[in-house]
C-alpha cells in the first residue's frame, strides 16, 4: 500500500512539474500531508534565532542564529506531517522561535515512532518530523562531551544493581522507586523514549519499578542514582538503595570500562568502596 502512495505521489510530482512548476507541486505535497505550510516564516528571514532549551535541564540550551543554520532547521520542519494528536511522552526540548517581537514556543520529543502521532507541537497543531532534526541536538551535545553509548552505560549500571538485589527488593510487596532525574550531571542526555525503553526493562527485572518524578513517598524503597564522573574510557555512578520499611542503607560503588568496543560495567559489594575510587 506504502509502495503504490509514493507512485501515486511520483507521478503527480512529474505531472506537476510539466504544467507549472514549484507552486503547484508545493501545494500538492500540503494536500497530500507530505508537508506542510506552517513554517514559512522562519523560510521569509523573519526568524533571528531559534533557542533549543532541554527540559530535564534547564542549564543546558543554545542558540542557533546562523541563517544557513536555520533554514536547514526549516527544511526539516516544513516536510513534517500534521497528526491529529502529540505524543504522550514529556518532551525533550522546547524550540523558542523569534521572529522579531514574537517567540513561538514548540515541544519537541526526540526519535518518537509512534503510528498517528506528532513529536513537534506547539498549543495547536502536532506535526511528524524526521530524526534529521536530531542531528541538531547531537552536534551540540557532542561539544558537552557526552559519555560514549549513554544508553547503553547509564541505564545498564542501574539494572545491574537491581539484579544483584532484585530478591530482597520484592520481599513483601515492597514498592521500588528509581531517582534518576536527580542526577544533574547526566540530565541533559535523557530522551524520553529511552526512558520508556528504561522503565520496561525496570518491569522485567522488579516488577512494579518506576521512575520517581516528583512522587518519592509513594515508595517503600528509593533508589538514587548520582554520577561521579565520566571520559571516554571510565564511567562512574554510586547507586544508593534507602529502605524505609527495614531502615537498611546500602551504597554501590558501579564502573564501566569501554573495552573491546563495549562497556564491562563492575559493581562494588554493597558499602564497600573500591581503592580505585
Amino acid at each position: 500500500m506504502r509502495k503504490i502512495k509514493y507512485l501515486i505521489v511520483s507521478v503527480l510530482v512529474v505531472m506537476m512539474t510539466t504544467l507549472s512548476g514549484c507552486g503547484i507541486i508545493d501545494s500538492g505535497l500540503v494536500k497530500l500531508n507530505f508537508r506542510n505550510n506552517d513554517f514559512e516564516y522562519i523560510k521569509e528571514n523573519k526568524v533571528n534565532k531559534i533557542v533549543i532549551q532541554s527540559s530535564r535541564d534547564s542549564g543546558f540550551k543554545f542558540v542557533v542564529n546562523d541563517s544557513n543554520a536555520i533554514n536547514d532547521i526549516y527544511k526539516i520542519l516544513c516536510k513534517g506531517k500534521v497528526k491529529g494528536e502529540k505524543t504522550s511522552l514529556d518532551p525533550d526540548y522546547v524550540f523558542e522561535v523569534y521572529a522579531g517581537d514574537e517567540v513561538k514556543s514548540y515541544n519537541y520529543v526526540v526519535s518518537v515512532d509512534e503510528r498517528g502521532v506528532g513529536n513537534f507541537s506547539d498549543e495547536d497543531t502536532a506535526y511528524l518530523i524526521s530524526k534529521n532534526l536530531d542531528d541538531t541536538i547531537l552536534q551540540n551535545l557532542s561539544i558537552i562531551r557526552k559519555p560514549r553509548d549513554f544508553e547503553d552505560i547509564y541505564y545498564n549500571t542501574i539494572l545491574k544493581v537491581l539484579e544483584k538485589d532484585k530478591d530482597e527488593l520484592t520481599l513483601n510487596g515492597n514498592t521500588v522507586g528509581v531517582d534518576i532525574l536527580g542526577d544533574v550531571d547526566c540530565l541533559k542526555y535523557m530522551l524520553s523514549v529511552d526512558l520508556k525503553s528504561f522503565e520496561n526493562k525496570l518491569e522485567e527485572v522488579v516488577p512494579g519499578t518506576k521512575i520517581i518524578n516528583k512522587d518519592a513517598s509513594k515508595f517503600d524503597t528509593i533508589i538514587t542514582v548520582k554520577n561521579r564522573g565520566y571520559n571516554s574510557q571510565i564511567f562512574k555512578t554510586t547507586i544508593i538503595l534507602d529502605n524505609k520499611k527495614d531502615k537498611s542503607y546500602e551504597t554501590y560503588y558501579v564502573q564501566g570500562t569501554y573495552e573491546y568496543k563495549s562497556w564491562q560495567i563492575e559493581v562494588s559489594e554493597a558499602n564497600e568502596k573500591p581503592d580505585t575510587w
